[in-house]
């Protein structure tokens, strides 16, 4: 015969020890975590750094794709406060589960800090609740707190890059959709390019598809608010779960239907009309329209079910693990479990996190800077055997706020009749503002990216080759080249996650951690070959200079 299993109960504390214990793990969580909350905030709120905005612009300015962010905190403390108040939550704490996990956490959080990745720390956050939760109440608390705390998962913003591809690809899916539709109803539309985001109208209208009506921004917001629709449904099992799948395909049909009244209030109006009032009103109809087609799927569910003779039984939330009188004083368990030992661990470790996430947090001077790239690349530039002139120019004060640098170094080349090339090189205080995608620069600036690919440029002398990215970006009726390259310390990439890793390990290994993002654009005109040809001819010609003069 076995012997019970012994349940490990918190011993009792004086709650003077134990309301310290708490204060100080929420303060050192708070520093802790405050630089990547900041940058969270900003990410939430694009617009907040422009200080001469009104408070009202500055909250809704900027192409967000995290509004619902700020409300995700709150929504999950009001979950967790009624699962406190229901449900019965034993305190039986997993305290080697538990403080591993705390541990594992807190040192991802630590390493996010050093290589400048928010998002990790966002995650990272998660994780140290997690542990907490395990470490102070066990693992029958985290099964009933888990979804309050997943909710603050779609708080978390997904890095630059990841949003700019996703924007890329849902940008093309969404402008070809809503064309291919309004033909269909009758409306002569055509699309500017195989993957323009441009739709050209009758009348010479033209109707440009911006990121923010790509679905992206919709996808994400209705994910978050799906996932709380179909915790509170009346459904259960495995049909919750496919009712909070559904989000997806719902986002994609409401945005659709969004794209086309757009081209067909442009084609009966103008497009003024269509991406003025109808624009920003549509903008919260989709969501009303998505939210009817969750509660409608929803009611479609529960017919069904009860057409084939298997009626979903509807009952109240929490219903299974409502509390009892046996749960009598189960808060005063909660508070207290903080106290003694295991509480002093955790404060502990939540101390010694708060220095070292403040010291890696700090921004770091590049080696680099702008003089030192003035001096590198000469005024006159010999190319292909001809001088060509330049003169400095002024990247415009919207580009800067997003980079959050000046230091850069921004030419025009002239080579004649329209087919000069611009060479900018920007430095980042602290690798990794400056040093982003250029999409998110274009695409802010009212530039829609057409095409993106890799390109391999030979024959640069002392180095062989340099990997490049290019962009093909349409500004109204013209188009734009551009191709670009990472420096890295003494490498060359033109993957930016392969330029963050490289500036990583050359920090831990004490090596230069500078970065820079070296750029060459010029006017397309008739021929993107000819654009590409010039911008690598003016790769040649400078990286040997930028190799001498960025060490």
């Amino acid at each position: 015969m076995t012997e019970p299993v012994k349940i490990e109960e918190p011993s009792p504390s004086k709650p003077w020890t134990t309301a310290g214990a708490w204060l100080l793990i929420a303060a050192g969580i708070a520093v802790a975590f405050a630089h990547n909350f900041s940058e969270m905030w900003e990410r939430w709120f694009p617009s907040w750094r422009r200080t001469h905005m009104s408070l009202y612009d500055r909250i809704v300015e900027g192409e967000s794709y995290y509004t619902h962010a700020p409300l995700m905190p709150f929504v999950s403390l009001i979950i967790i406060m009624l699962l406190i108040r229901h449900a019965s939550i034993p305190v039986r704490p997993r305290r080697k589960a538990g403080l591993a996990v705390l541990i594992v956490s807190l040192l991802l959080h630590l390493l996010a800090c050093r290589a400048r990745v928010n998002f990790a720390s966002g995650f990272a956050f998660i994780g140290v609740l997690v542990g907490l939760i395990l470490t102070l109440w066990g693992a029958v608390a985290l099964r009933r707190l888990w979804f309050p705390i997943a909710l603050l998962l779609f708080m978390v913003p997904l890095p630059d890059v990841t949003i700019t591809n996703l924007n890329f690809e849902l940008r093309n899916y969404a402008t070809a959709g809503g064309v291919a539709i309004a033909n269909f109803m009758g409306v002569v539309a055509e699309r500017m390019g195989d993957k323009g985001n441009q739709v050209l109208l009758d009348g010479d209208k033209t109707l440009v598809i911006a990121n923010v009506c790509n679905g992206l921004r919709t996808l994400i917001s209705l994910l978050a608010f799906g996932a709380l629709y179909a915790y509170v449904c009346r459904l259960r099992g495995a049909w919750r779960i496919g009712l909070f799948l559904t989000t997806i395909p719902v986002a994609v049909v409401a945005n659709s239907i969004r794209i086309v009244s757009l081209i067909v209030i442009a084609d009966i109006w103008d497009v003024e009309t269509a991406t003025g009032f109808f624009h920003d009103f549509s903008g919260v109809l989709i969501f009303v329209l998505a939210f009817l087609m969750m509660f409608g799927l929803e009611r479609m569910i529960l017919w069904f079910r009860k057409a084939v003779g298997r009626p979903a039984e509807v009952q109240p939330l929490f219903h299974d693990i409502r509390r009892t009188d046996e749960d009598e004083g189960q808060w005063s368990r909660l508070v207290g479990a903080a106290g003694g030992r295991v509480g002093l661990t955790a404060v502990i470790l939540v101390a010694l996190t708060v220095p070292g996430s403040l010291w890696l947090s700090l921004s770091r001077p590049s080696v680099w800077n702008k003089q030192m790239a003035k001096d590198a690349l000469p005024a006159i530039m010999n190319v292909v055997g001809r001088d060509l002139n330049s003169r400095e120019r002024v990247l415009d004060d919207k580009t800067l706020t997003i980079l959050e640098t000046r230091d850069y170094l921004y030419r025009r080349y002239d080579a004649g009749s329209q087919k000069w090339i611009d060479v900018c090189v920007i430095f980042s205080q602290d690798n990794r503002k400056g040093t982003h995608p250029p999409d998110l620069c274009l695409e802010g600036s009212g530039g829609g990216i057409v095409a993106k690919g890799d390109v391999i440029v030979d024959s640069v002398v002392g180095r062989g080759t340099v990997p490049c990215r290019e962009l093909i970006v349409q500004f109204g009726s013209g188009r734009r080249y551009f191709l670009y390259t990472y420096k890295c310390g003494r490498r060359y990439t033109g993957s930016f996650w392969t330029q963050q890793f490289v500036i990583f390990f050359n920090g831990l290994f004490d090596r230069n951690t500078s970065g820079a993002l070296i750029q060459f654009s010029t006017p397309v005109g008739t021929s993107v070959s000819d654009a590409r040809q010039r911008c690598v001819q003016m790769v040649r010609a400078a990286i040997p200079y930028l190799d001498k003069g960025l060490p």
